[in-house]
Parts: structure tokens; sequence; C-alpha cells
């Protein structure tokens, strides 16, 4: 999407004549803004801000809109006197990034003011969600509550939840959902955009409720490469970034700004990273060039030269790019939308003979019974088409025939990133569950499999009541990976990444594929009293999992489980007077049948009640021979504490049948 300006300044009088004053920018995104300013100014760029993915920003009633240059400019000589010049001002700077804030009415002056830098609108995104003191039920569908039970919290970890927004993080604080978090926030103004961030940070507490949690706002590619220095300097282990960016000067493969980025932090620093892999899958279609009728209009299938957009937002936002990056000559393309009669409403004209391979489309259509809206695209040159492939994303309108695969956008495109999928937590359990219809699939356009692994969604929080998207699978697993490192201090990124996919459990087709990955997120289980059940069977059992006889009564939790078939939260199973380990390990009787007036033979009860314990009982009752306290338990029929006339009595009725075994 960058070119370079003298390059840009060269055709100034080419896009001038040949494409209207509206598209004197150097790029296509930047263009659609400045466009949109010139026809309806202010007001109207704010309307189509909420399709951008760009955060324009304010200043005494008028809007400005961020510009980045690619190196950090702010010690360069004449820097500051170039800004007065413009009419701008230096908003942030990062190691490879300049952001300056640019008045909508002055972009063509900071055009010809900054001629031969590079320059463009930052990368648009969008957050990875649906819609929509609670505990994600996801603690329990993964294993995680074992962990817990087993006293592993995610104490000692670092984990940063990298979003555009915490709006009621400190209510959240204070109502004891989330525990902390230290935050780095670049933009007072950036704090009231979205609830997004808190409620990602709410269900890696949910998971790992002692983690050390950092909240760090991004707005864009600035923002996000000082986040990465900010996890370096404060030895953050794991980085949750729930948020998807469109690509530009890549083509969805393992490179461009965002990912190189994210790469960086992981490679270098050892930063385990969870992304959702979006829920762009019915936002998204992909192709190569096809034109049976040699109109130089695509064919997006079935012969149609059209693309549908479902009904939905009066804002339009779409987003074309095509694999020539890095080439000197092009194939020339053009976005155009049009309307049910197939009037063009909106279009991009781009020459790409200097400018990225990339088109873009930002509109407020205002009538309604304009709809159902379409996409065309020409071929505006006669560049050869052999290996053409193109994507399209719309930011607000499904495609009533997308394409789901390849959907995944940047990061989760990365191979720094650990990209998660979305399956329904009403479903989780199923043999057989559904990816949830949104969430994006792989593979990367260069080949890669995508996403690493699901996670469940649609789980409760207080920020969403329910929260639907990959946004809230991605610190899942975040979490998760908190608690693995925790147990082990030692396990590196990769070991995590390792450890997660070789214990999910198999979805879809047989191994791993771009659809759900390795499979459905699932802690190892682990048993931290070492007695043979796990941490999870103790759970469902309602016994301690740091205690491995539960009730004390000499038999672990394993062997009243798994062998003699008693109650490991009761010592006296069958409540006849004798503990479970008495009648299993001394005495062998059942543990789950009374023995109450079992008394022969004596020190070894046969579980059966007749004349032979009678004629026992008188020698006890008479003194003849002094009573062991199992035997008094066994034989105190009348439950008076001791032996007596009356308990013969009871034990005559019970040998001839006249009453059961009390």
């Amino acid at each position: 999407m960058i070119i370079k300006i003298r390059a840009w300044l060269a055709s100034f009088a080419v896009l001038l004549c040949c494409h209207g004053p509206a598209h004197a920018m150097p790029d296509a995104i930047l263009g659609q803004i400045h466009k949109l300013h010139q026809l309806q100014g202010d007001e109207g760029l704010r309307a189509a801000a909420r399709g951008l993915g760009i955060t324009l920003r304010e200043d005494k009633g008028a809007v400005l809109v961020p510009v980045i240059i690619d190196r950090d400019l702010q010690r360069t000589p004449g820097f500051a006197a170039r800004l007065q010049q413009a009419g701008s001002r230096l908003d942030a700077v990062s190691r490879s990034f300049t952001r300056i804030l640019v008045p909508a009415g002055k972009l063509e002056q900071f055009a010809v003011v900054f001629q031969g830098e590079r320059f463009r609108a930052p990368i648009p995104y969008k957050p990875s969600f649906g819609m929509g003191a609670k505990i994600s039920e996801s603690v329990a569908l993964t294993g995680a509550d074992g962990y817990q039970a087993g006293n592993l919290t995610g104490d000692g970890v670092k984990v940063a939840v990298i979003d555009l927004g915490f709006i009621g993080l400190s209510a959240r604080i204070q109502e004891g959902e989330i525990t902390s978090c230290n935050t780095s926030f670049n933009s007072s103004a950036a704090q009231t955009v979205t609830k997004h961030g808190t409620g990602v940070a709410e269900h890696v507490i949910d998971m790992a409720p002692g983690v050390e949690m950092h909240c760090l706002i991004v707005s864009d590619e600035v923002d996000l490469q000082n986040a990465t220095d900010y996890l370096a300097t404060n030895g953050i282990d794991i980085a949750n970034h729930s948020v998807a960016w469109l690509a530009i000067e890549s083509y969805y493969d393992d490179t461009g700004p965002v990912n190189t980025i994210v790469n960086e932090s992981h490679d270098n620093d050892g930063v385990f990273w969870t992304v959702s892999a979006g829920n762009e899958a019915r936002y998204h279609w992909r192709g190569s060039w096809m034109d049976a009728d040699g109109d130089n209009w695509l064919e997006f299938g079935n012969g149609s030269e059209l693309l549908k957009l479902r009904d939905g937002s009066p804002d339009i936002t779409v987003y074309l790019n095509w694999n020539e990056y890095g080439e000197n000559r092009k194939v020339d393309l053009n976005l155009y939308l049009v309307d049910k009669n197939g009037a063009t409403v909106a279009s991009s004209t781009y020459s790409q003979q200097f400018a990225d391979p990339i088109e873009a489309i930002l509109s407020h259509p205002s009538d309604p019974a304009e709809q159902p809206y379409s996409l065309k695209i020409r071929r505006a040159n006669n560049r050869s088409t052999a290996s053409l492939d193109m994507t399209l994303f719309s930011w607000n309108h499904q495609f009533v025939e997308p394409v789901v695969s390849s959907s995944q956008m940047d990061p989760a495109n990365a191979h720094g990133a650990f990209s998660v999928g979305a399956v329904n937590r009403s479903s989780w359990l199923s043999a057989n569950p559904s990816i949830r219809s949104y969430s994006s699939q792989g593979p990367t356009t260069d080949g890669r499999r995508k996403p690493e692994l699901v996670a469940p969604d649609g789980t409760s929080s207080v920020s969403y009541s329910t929260a639907s998207g990959t946004s809230f699978s991605a610190p899942t697993v975040a979490g998760a990976a908190a608690l693995l490192l925790q147990e082990d201090s030692s396990r590196s990124a990769q070991d995590l990444k390792m450890l997660l996919q070789n214990n999910a459990i198999d979805a879809g087709f047989a191994g791993p594929d771009n659809v759900f990955g390795h499979g459905k997120l699932q802690l190892p289980l682990i048993d931290s009293d070492i007695d043979g059940l796990s941490n999870v069977e103790e759970i469902a059992l309602g016994t301690e999992a740091l205690d491995e006889d539960t009730d004390d009564d000499g038999l672990t939790d394993y062997e009243e489980n798994r062998n003699s078939g008693t109650d490991p939260l009761l010592a006296d199973t069958d409540g006849d007077g004798v503990d479970d380990y008495t009648e299993v390990v001394l005495l062998g009787t059942d543990p789950l049948v009374s023995n109450t007036a079992d008394l022969a033979p004596r020190g070894s009860p046969d579980d059966a009640v007749n004349v032979a314990d009678y004629l026992i009982l008188v020698q006890l009752v008479s003194g003849a021979v002094e009573p062991t306290a199992s035997e008094i338990a066994l034989g105190d029929l009348n439950n008076n504490g001791e032996l007596d006339a009356g308990d013969l009595v009871l034990m005559s009725r019970i040998v001839l049948g006249e009453i059961p075994v009390p």
C-alpha cells in the first residue's frame, strides 16, 4: 500500500487528470478518506469512521487524520518546521514509525510538505468479537479447574492484553472480576473507545486468576510496536491480541508491518502470542482471475460478475488486494460498488503503476432501497493475469457467497502468533463439534496451516454477558498457557505451543486441519496429590485435589473410587459403625453392605446374620468374652452405647426373621 512519494509526485498530474483531485493521495485508503472529507466534510468522515478501522481524533470540533511515516522522523533536521508548515502535529513515534495528526482539510498540503517521505494511512483493524461476578465456562471445559484445584493459578506469570480499549476496567477490578491490571494507555481518549479489552482480560483472569496482568491500548502500528517494546522491558511472558489487521505491504502471508512486529517479539524476546483467528469467515472472498467473455470484468463464480453483499450496516467498507507486491509492473484492478440496478455507488480506481496492489471503498449510501449492493472488479490494463490471486474483505457486510478458506487477517497469519478459532461452548463436549460460522480459517496465502487450535466462546463474562467471537477464545488459551508456565517456568514460547497442540482433542477431519487446527483446547491432566486420580476427576467426585485421603479413613481417594467402590467422602460408606478401611483391609467384609449384628466368626464377619452371631452376642453380653470396639458397634442393636439384654432380644428376632437388620 505504501508508495514512494517521489514516484507519486511524478504521476500527480496524471492522477489529477484521470481521477480528479479526490484521488491525489499516495494510497487507496488515505485517498478514500480524503475523498470522503471533500464530499461530506467532517460529519461524513465521522460517520464513515464506524467502519473505517482507523481511529480518527478530534481537536476543537475538527477531525484529525492519523498518517503514518515509515521511520522515526522526530530528530531529523527541519522536522518541526515542516510540521508547522503542514498545519499538523506529531502524535507518537516508535522504532520504525512516526504518527502525525493531520487536519482532514489539509491532507493535500501535508502531502506536498512531506514529499520524499513514505507515508500512508494507518493499517485498518477491527476487534475479533461478536455481540454480547461471572466465571467463564471455559475453565471447566478445558481442564483449567483442575489446575486451580491444585493451586496452579498462573502465579508469577506476566500476561499482557493488547487491545483497543478498556472501558469499565476499574469497575471490574473493584468487583473482583479482574484482580488488577498494570496499565499503559497511550491516549486517554482511547480508553473510551470500547470495553473489548476489559472483556478479554476477564477471560484471562478466569482461567489464571493469579497472573500479573498488564493492559496496553493500541490504535495503530506505532502503538503496537511500542507495546512490544513494553513487553520486552517488563519481562512479559504471554501477550493476547484479539484484534485483526488488514494486510498491507504483504498478502496475508508471514510478512507485512503487523506480522513483523509480532514475529520479532516472539522470535527475539520469547513472548508467547495468543491471537484471535478473526471473525471474518463470511466477510471474505478469495479467488483467481476469471474472465471467460473477455470483457475485463472479473467473474466471481457461475459466470457472475457481481459479488453480492448481504444487507447490513448503512456503512460499506471493502478492501481488495492481490498478490503482486514488490513488482515494478502490475496488473491494475479497479473496485466498484453498485446498487441493485447496476448503477455505480462508489469506486476505487487507483493506478497500480506506482501504488501497491490495493483498492478500498468507504461508502455511506443514503438510500436503503438501493440494496442489495454488489461488488465488481475490472482490469484496467492489459497486464497478464496468469497467477493472479485476489482477496476481498468487507468490514461490515457478509458476502452472499463467501470464500471461508484463507479468511484470517494479520497477525493471525504470522508464524509467531498462536492463532485460535472458536467453537460454541454449548457444543464443546460433542464428539463432532461445529466450528463457529464466523471463525476465520486457514491456510495462509503462502500455504501454512492455521489456526493452531480452537477454544470455547459464547462464554460468560460481566463486560459481555455472552462473550461470542474468537476474541474470547484466544484469551482462554492465554490463561491456559499461564497455568502451564507456572507449572514449569522453564517452558519457552515454543514449548507452550507444542504442549498445547499435542494435548488438543482432535476435531473435524482426522489430524490437524485449517478449520480446527490441532483440535480443541485441553490442558494436560495433572494429579497434584499423586493419588492416581487427576485433579479434574477429583473435582467431579468432590474430593480434595491436594489430599490423597479426603475422608481420612485410611483408604486413598483412588482406592475407594477405583477398587473398593466406597465413597471417598464418607469414612463409613455403609454406615454400620465400621469404617471402610477396617472392613476392606482388616475384616474383609463388604463395605457397601451394613454389617450390623454380624459378629461371627469373631474377628472376621461373614456378611450373614444367623444363630452363630446370636451365640457370640450371648458371650459378649454375659461378660464371658471382652467385646472389641468393632463388636460393640456391630452388636449394639438398640443404639444405647453398650451390649445388653435388649440387644439379645433384637438379635433373636433378626435370626427368626421377624425383623430386618437395623
